[in-house]
């Protein structure tokens, strides 16, 4: 009986180790959200580095992640998401960005954006 006993709970705290593993692991597939926070503690150059990496990703919660980086307080950063925005066809974003933000540094983003075209 006292075998019987032991046996259950050796098993019990295994699947509650298993579970609690597997919890600490699990992160939503694609959901990009959950970084803004990190974004935020990178340096501008790290930033930059990121929103390339992230555009490779090509899923709706990166799109939404580069649209947020446009109003990054780095040009170079809104830079880079306005690129690649515009390298993964999504202008729509941009365009709406670029009418609710008229001035010098969007207008200096667009003019890079020609040249990289």
């Amino acid at each position: 009986m006292a075998l019987a006993a032991t046996l259950v709970l050796a098993v019990l705290i295994a699947a509650i180790a298993a579970l609690a593993y597997a919890r600490a692991r699990r992160r939503p597939q694609g959901d990009a959200d959950g970084l803004i926070a990190e974004f935020g503690n990178l340096s501008d150059a790290e930033r930059c580095d990121f929103i390339f990496a992230v555009a490779a990703l090509d899923d709706p919660s990166s799109l939404r992640l580069l649209e947020r980086a446009l109003d990054d307080p780095c040009e170079a950063v809104a830079l880079a998401a306005a690129h690649a925005l515009t390298t993964a066809g999504s202008t729509v974003p941009l365009e709406r960005f670029f009418a609710a933000n008229p001035g010098g540094r969007t207008d200096r983003i667009a003019a890079s954006l020609e040249l990289l075209a």
